[in-house]
């Protein structure tokens, strides 16, 4: 190739190897640029050093971002819950306003998540009719945020709004004997809309956005990592197993949902990988972080169906409160 014409690759367009060489999880120092594999340390290209040390950087930043955006939702759910914040007056609880910046920090976070995918900028023109296929990711994901965001709203107001309801109720019992839509109120605020409504879409909100984050990055392909951000990255898996297990145990019959999430979520993983493989020996499966986005979320659903199960064999299908914790 003639220096003159040399381009140096996009972090942002870099594509499988069409080869059949399958990259060792131990080789940190592999060069792999437009198909030639070329040792680092042998290298008398510094384009082509710096062209790795950028891939080995935006690894990196994706790492911190799945850490930080597990760590942000995990801190927002579970604060309200097993703190007490004090209350600024009935009208104001404490735990509700605390909820009010989940997603003013975590929303963000979620779409820097997006935009690290190679689909983003290289993607097909005309993926679904005339829809480029970083459209079709925009739309998906816009709807999961939507869904995200409203709910989230409709949860918080619903949570805000009960407690007045209820310091009445309890302090006039004679009038919630006499007119019973007072209980019925604070019953609807409480179940249906906290409970149910609010919380299963908001939920099915995020999630979504989870989901398009498996789409979008379903073809692409990670380092190999180094040490530092293969840490980073099993952090947050851990985290986000956590978190999808601490949801399922305080939801009303969440264990059955998260049961059979973690399940079905961690299938899908797998047959993304397996069947897709990238040219990496069983789609990079068994690596670490080769399939980065993907194997994140398999690992939490893993570490959350173990949980879950944990919880199920010394409480049964009961929630936390129905549990008594």
């Amino acid at each position: 190739m003639s220096h003159d014409n040399y381009e140096l690759p996009s972090i942002y367009t870099r594509k499988p190897d069409n080869t059949t060489h399958y990259d060792s999880e131990d080789e940190e120092e592999e060069i792999n640029i437009g198909g030639n594999h070329v040792m680092s340390s042998t290298s008398v290209l510094p384009a082509r050093r710096n062209a790795f040390r950028d891939i080995h950087v935006e690894d990196n930043r994706l790492a911190w971002l799945l850490l930080g955006t597990a760590l942000s939702i995990l801190i927002m759910t579970v604060v309200p819950v097993l703190s007490d914040i004090p209350n600024i007056t009935p009208w104001f609880p404490g735990d509700s306003l605390f909820r009010f910046f989940d997603p003013i920090i975590t929303l963000p976070l979620n779409l820097f998540i997006i935009t690290r995918a190679d689909v983003m900028t290289s993607g097909r023109s005309n993926y679904w009719g005339s829809l480029s296929e970083a459209s079709v990711v925009w739309l998906l994901w816009s709807f999961g945020a939507a869904l995200y965001v409203q709910f989230h709203g409709v949860h918080t107001a619903s949570a805000m709004f009960k407690h007045p309801i209820q310091d009445f109720n309890l302090a006039h019992p004679d009038l919630v004997a006499q007119y019973p839509v007072l209980y019925e109120m604070y019953s609807n605020m409480r179940d249906l809309w906290e409970h149910y409504i609010a919380h299963y879409l908001y939920a099915g909100g995020a999630m979504m956005m989870s989901w398009v984050q498996l789409f979008a990055f379903r073809n692409q392909v990670h380092g190999p990592l180094s040490t530092m951000t293969k840490v980073i990255w099993c952090i947050g898996s851990i985290l986000y197993g956590i978190l999808l297990a601490g949801v399922a145990i305080e939801f009303p019959q969440g264990l059955i949902v998260g049961l059979v999430y973690t399940i079905v979520l961690g299938t899908v993983c797998c047959c993304m990988v397996l069947f897709n493989p990238v040219s990496l020996p069983r789609g990079g499966l068994f690596t670490m972080g080769r399939r980065m986005v993907i194997q994140f979320y398999l690992g939490a659903c893993v570490l959350g169906l173990l949980i879950i199960v944990i919880w199920i064999g010394k409480f049964g299908l009961l929630n936390r409160k129905a549990a008594g914790i």
